[in-house]
């Protein structure tokens, strides 16, 4: 049988037939908050059901090869995310390197906002065993003004095998492009006034 002919919902059925009781449970529909309108002022529920979920685990499962392809596989899911929740929020419009302003519309994400929801989805991918090159890293910043940068927050990834940190950083692209994945200490080294 060709998975190209199996219908998304069936296909997920399947799986879960094949894979037993694990698999159900990473499966599992979950409802996440995610943030927008600067520093979290909003949060606004996503649901992933069990297709999305899928979804996700396919792409996580073409970086299996080594920690540089799991690399490519995080910005691909991280892409992926913020066009679904881009849909359910308003924030599909959503700018690169947006900044507080007086009136800054809820549709706005800021580097707050980017690196909780990136820290969201990546502790979700984590929990549900499909990272296997990484972890889940704690948030990372920069920037103080005195310093001349600009105070900026990350979410991280660390690489299993070196212990290295990796950031995962979406706030410097649009809506849905790809994230900036670097190491950690070159990105500390990094930022101006912009960020």
């Amino acid at each position: 049988m060709s998975w190209k002919r199996v219908p998304g919902g069936l296909a997920a059925v399947l799986v879960l037939a094949l894979a037993g009781p694990a698999m159900a449970d990473a499966l599992s529909p979950v409802t996440i908050r995610y943030c927008h309108g600067y520093g979290c002022k909003m949060r606004s529920p996503v649901t992933f059901s069990r297709g999305d979920l899928l979804s996700l685990k396919r792409i996580l499962d073409g970086g299996t090869a080594n920690p540089v392809a799991e690399r490519a596989a995080i910005s691909r899911a991280d892409q992926w995310y913020e066009r679904k929740a881009g849909a359910a929020t308003g924030t599909s419009s959503d700018g690169a390197k947006d900044t507080y302003e007086l009136f800054t519309p809820l549709s706005e994400i800021d580097c707050v906002d980017e690196t909780v929801n990136t820290t969201t989805l990546l502790q979700l991918l984590d929990s549900r065993g499909w990272l296997r090159h990484h972890k889940a890293g704690r948030p990372a910043n920069r920037g103080f003004l005195i310093d001349g940068r600009y105070p900026h927050n990350t979410a991280t990834i660390v690489e299993k095998a070196s212990g290295r940190s990796w950031v995962v950083d979406s706030w410097v692209r649009a809506n849905a492009q790809p994230p900036d994945i670097k190491p950690l200490d070159v990105w500390k080294r990094e930022g101006g006034r912009r960020g």
